[in-house]
C-alpha cells in the first residue's frame, strides 16, 4: 500500500518506520511510504500526523491510483483531524467510478463553473459548500468552522447554488453535489 504522510518531521518518520521494511520518497512537503499496510497503525502513533494510506495493490500495478487514493485519504485526515484516514473507510468512495476520466466529467459538469469563479476571486465557495455538507447542513457549525459569519456563509451557498446550477434543498441535487465535490477530492482538485 501506499501512505502519503503529513505534519511530521523526518527525523520522526524515520523512526518510525525503522523496523519496518519500507521505500520513503519525499514530494514537495509529503512523504510518500511504501509497504504492508501495519505501517499506517506506527505511523498514526506520530504526533499531529495527517495520513492517507491506498488500498492494496499488486506488485507490477501502477501507483497512480493508489497515489490518488493516498492523497485523497490525507487530504481526509487532516479536514478530520483523525491520524489515519484509509481509502475506502468512507463509503462514498464505492460510488465513485474509477476511471479519472468519469471523474473529471462529474466534477466538470456539476463544479466546473463554480471551480472557476473559485480561481477568479479567491471566493472559498466550494470549501464553505463542503464543509457546510461535512456538517451535516448546520449553517451554525459550519461558519464556526470556517471562521465567518453565517449571514457570510449563507450568501456563499447561494452563489454555489447559483453557479452550479442546482437548488441546495433538494436532496438530488444535494447528492450530486456531494458525490462531485468527493470526486474533486478524489483527483486532487480541493484542498
Amino acid at each position: 500500500m501506499l501512505l502519503v504522510v503529513r505534519r511530521t518531521t523526518d527525523e520522526a518518520l524515520l523512526r518510525c518506520l525503522e523496523s519496518h521494511p519500507h521505500l520513503l520518497l519525499t514530494r514537495g512537503e509529503d512523504r510518500y511510504v511504501l509497504g504492508a499496510p501495519e505501517l499506517a497503525e506506527a505511523v498514526g502513533e506520530l504526533p499531529d500526523v495527517a495520513a492517507g494510506m491506498s488500498r492494496p495493490f499488486l506488485p507490477g500495478a501502477t501507483l497512480k491510483v493508489a497515489q490518488r487514493e493516498a492523497l485523497w485519504a490525507v487530504s481526509k485526515a487532516a479536514e478530520s483531524g483523525r491520524p489515519v484516514v484509509r481509502y475506502g473507510d468512507d463509503s462514498t468512495g464505492r460510488w465513485l467510478p474509477a476511471d479519472p476520466a468519469v471523474l473529471t466529467a462529474l466534477v466538470e459538469h456539476v463544479l466546473g463553473e463554480v471551480l472557476r469563479y473559485d480561481a477568479a476571486h479567491d471566493s472559498q465557495l466550494l470549501v464553505s459548500a463542503r464543509t457546510w455538507m461535512e456538517r451535516d447542513r448546520r449553517t451554525e457549525t459550519a461558519a464556526a468552522a470556517l471562521h465567518i459569519h453565517p449571514n457570510t456563509l449563507s450568501y456563499r451557498l447561494r452563489r454555489f447554488g447559483t453557479l452550479a446550477g442546482r437548488d441546495l434543498t433538494s436532496t438530488g441535487a444535494l447528492a450530486e453535489i456531494w458525490l462531485a465535490i468527493q470526486a474533486a477530492g478524489t483527483l486532487g482538485l480541493t484542498d
